[in-house]
């Protein structure tokens, strides 16, 4: 369990030189050209045929299986497959190349803060199969456990989704899903400090009945976190980590109309950081998940699906300052999807969550139960589909919350959709918030939120590109402060605003794949009327790949604006802008040869004020796939 503790702590820090910050105009311009121009050419050039890459089903945005193409939710996937072949290393790197995303890290191995939209991070569900993954005590989740070679593929939800998940999906939900392959396959990459990727894959039997087992290890000799020598934990070590996972996902069909699963996950982690000059301080974590599905088909028109499941994130820090820390989160759902008609979809969901914890420090109430109603409804006809979902969660801890959401889509031609969204949201006030000793609030309200987006959706071939525009209104937001005898809590007195425009786009341009993104936002504390910290106002992505002359090759461009590390905005972070490169080529069948250069131009940033990012990175990896 980690936390942003320099967005809470004023520190003596050095001023970052501003010669050194990038001119990201240029770079975000670049971002904003690729989503619109090369999707214009490519409708003139590319033929009508298979959307192989475009065509694929997304259920986060409805908990229903719809294609990516017809959803009315603002929804990227990243292909696991895809990832691996990228060179990908640490999921945060490929996530901040998505719309809408930003991160901000403390140092290698360490627990990243995701901004989804510009929402903070225990703002933001995250999701393993379906399974929620965070600590209660700190309301983060510990995304550094997940290694690559676990994915299959990750869903990224942007905009309010608690009518669908409950609490915390303010910004925004993330699902990764874990592969299910069943082929055979090992790979192995090396980088700089010593760096080291190992995993080994292998599957047995087909894809509805059979079994896959992954076992992978994630490590690094690092490099120092913290450069600036003012601050209080300064440490100039190295801080490295190490990431051991074991992963099993079995099938079972004893029929067409009976599906069994289980999913199992168990990540052991040794993360060094910088806390005290005089200690080589670490946290000793542990993250897993297990869940056992089964999906049922009733009649042709009513299938169901019944899901128990569990997960653990605990830390143990050693420090001069030690602690233990554990959460589990227990779930019970049954969802059942009714076809009434061609044109009508209703869904209903029933769920139970308990959440316990335990730590060095004692709370009064350790364990909470949420009991929660889920329904929905699709309908089509024409060119019009609408969707609504409503929900009530009641929780033993902080009463019951009533959550809704609803979209309305137009097909104005065969490529033009436009569609028009609202919903509402809440987040849960964590066990640090209500029971930690001497700091803590319990008449604490969970935060509430009520977001409004319109959109336009435009699709052809293998070209596509969309624009966003939303506001997502936050009230009660939980801030620590101080009154006049010094006496600190947690308070319900902060509003925020996260409005802003997303402009994604894609396409195919002969052997070249171009994909790109910028968002104009506008993340405020409108309590203050200062720019929320670590969020930057603009910012883009590009992404090329394709082949030349037999090698796989691939161009990552990412650009920031100016962004402050502090809430009150005294202290800035400059732009900048970070370029990936990465190639690869099959040796023989099934063996693949391939590099990554992160941050190529080496580029001094950093994402959080006083930490540093380790500049440029290059990695080598092997692949056999049998």
């Amino acid at each position: 369990m980690q936390s942003d503790k320099h967005l809470l702590t004023p520190v003596q820090v050095r001023t970052i030189p501003d010669h050194r910050s990038t001119p990201c105009a240029l770079a975000i311009a670049l971002a904003f050209a690729s989503a619109i121009v090369p999707a214009g050419i490519a409708a003139a050039q590319a033929p009508q045929q298979s959307q192989s890459k475009l065509d694929r089903v997304v259920v986060t945005a409805t908990r229903m299986p719809e294609d990516i193409n017809t959803t009315m939710r603002d929804i990227s996937v990243l292909d696991g497959t895809s990832l691996r072949a990228a060179g990908i290393v640490d999921i945060a790197d490929a996530l901040r190349l998505l719309p809408g995303v930003e991160f901000a890290t403390t140092g290698p191995g360490a627990t990243p803060s995701i901004f989804l939209r510009g929402a903070n991070s225990n703002q933001t569900l995250l999701l393993i199969d379906g399974q929620r993954v965070s600590s209660s005590f700190s309301g983060l989740s510990a995304l550094q456990h997940i290694n690559v070679d676990q994915i299959e593929r990750i869903e990224v939800l942007r905009g309010p989704a608690a009518s669908l998940y409950g609490a915390d999906a303010v910004g925004g939900v993330i699902q990764i899903f874990t592969r299910r392959d069943r082929g055979m396959g090992i790979r192995a990459a090396a980088g700089e400090w010593r760096s080291q990727q190992l995993s080994a894959n292998a599957g047995l039997g087909d894809a509805a009945n059979g079994v896959t087992v992954t076992a992978a290890q994630n490590a690094s000799r690092g490099y120092n976190a913290i450069v600036n020598k003012a601050d209080y934990s300064y440490n100039p070590d190295r801080d490295g980590y190490r990431f051991n996972t074991v992963q099993l996902n079995g099938n079972w069909s004893p029929s067409s109309t009976l599906k069994f699963a289980l999913h199992a996950f168990e990540t052991r982690g040794n993360v060094q950081y910088d806390g005290d000059a005089m200690h080589d301080d670490r946290i000793r974590s542990l993250v897993n998940s297990v869940a056992a599905t089964a999906d049922f088909s009733l009649t042709s028109n009513w299938t169901g699906s019944l899901r128990i499941g569990s997960s653990t994130d605990k830390s143990s820090f050693e420090s001069a300052f030690p602690g233990d820390y554990r959460t589990r989160n227990d779930l019970l759902g049954w969802q059942n999807n009714f076809r009434v008609s061609s044109a009508l979809n209703l869904l209903g969901a029933f769920e139970w969550r308990r959440e316990t914890v335990q730590g060095s420090d004692a709370l009064p109430v350790t364990a909470r139960r949420t009991s929660s109603v889920l329904l929905g409804g699709d309908w089509a006809a024409d060119d019009l589909r609408a969707n609504a979902t409503l929900r009530l969660d009641d929780s033993s801890q902080y009463g019951t919350r009533t959550t809704a959401s609803g979209s309305v889509g137009y097909r104005l031609a065969p490529q033009w959709r436009a569609v028009l969204s609202a919903g509402t949201s809440f987040k849960a006030p964590t066990f640090n918030d209500l029971y930690y000793p001497g700091y803590a609030n319990p008449t604490l309200r969970p935060e509430r939120g009520q977001n409004i987006e319109f959109g336009f959706r435009w699709s052809v071939a293998e070209s596509n590109a969309s624009l966003t525009v939303y506001q997502n209104n936050v009230r009660d937001l939980i801030q620590f402060e101080c009154d006049a005898n010094f006496n600190c809590a947690p308070q319900n007195v902060a509003k925020a605003q996260l409005r802003g425009v997303t402009l994604a786009g894609g396409t195919q341009l002969g052997g070249v794949r171009v994909d790109g993104s910028f968002d104009l936002a506008d993340p405020r504390n409108t309590t203050t009327d200062t720019q929320l910290a670590r969020r930057a106002r603009e910012h883009g992505a590009v992404k090329l790949s394709g082949d030349l002359f037999g090698v796989t090759t691939g161009i990552e461009l990412l650009a920031s604006g100016r962004r402050f590390d502090n809430a009150s905005n005294s202290r800035a972070l400059p732009g900048y802008a970070v370029l990936n490169l990465h190639a690869s080529k099959q040796l023989w069948p099934g063996v693949r040869l391939g590099m990554r250069l992160e941050n190529a131009t080496d580029r001094d940033y950093q994402l959080a004020y006083g930490y540093a990012t380790g500049g440029r990175r290059a990695w080598l990896t092997v692949a056999i796939d049998r």
